[in-house]
């Protein structure tokens, strides 16, 4: 009888360790993700109505040699994959308002930067970018930013 109720208190202490590894590795990882995405938006914001024109690579704190601009918010992981030639592991977004930035480097994926239209206009000319891809910020219409990306 001992050696049951040991065996379920080890049982126990296994599962609450597991447990609290996992929620602490998904808080990190989701306050990593805000916390980049944080910086991508105040570096867009600090450039607005500055009449400069920087690289893309600029306004990211990662490493990156390719993103893709997706305005399709409903498509599949298997179509992210194939366009961006690298497993993401995303799934489409849940909302036609939002639209995603995907970001890779030497074919892996890096970061996926999701904003909301009614925050940002983009006017680009190719859906694809480099590090070498420019921004420019000035204010639209209705308290949008304009990002011009070539």
């Amino acid at each position: 009888m001992e050696k049951s109720k040991l065996r379920i208190l080890v049982l126990v202490v296994f599962v609450g360790l597991i447990s609290v590894g996992y929620l602490a590795f998904t808080r990190i990882t989701s306050d990593n993700t805000n916390d980049k995405s944080k910086i991508i938006e105040q570096n867009i914001s600090e450039l607005n109505n500055t009449n400069i024109i920087a690289k893309f690579s600029d306004i990211t704190p990662f490493d990156w040699d390719k993103a893709f601009i997706i305005e399709d918010p409903f498509l599949y992981e298997e179509a992210i994959d194939k366009l961006v030639g690298a497993k993401c592991n995303l799934d489409r977004l849940e909302t036609d308002i939002k639209r995603r930035i995907v970001f890779v480097n030497e074919g892996k994926f890096v970061f996926d930067y999701i904003y909301d239209i009614r925050d940002y206009m983009y006017n680009y000319q190719t859906i694809e970018l480099t590090t070498s891809s420019s921004i420019f910020v000035e204010n639209g219409t209705g308290g949008k930013l304009v990002l011009k990306i070539e």
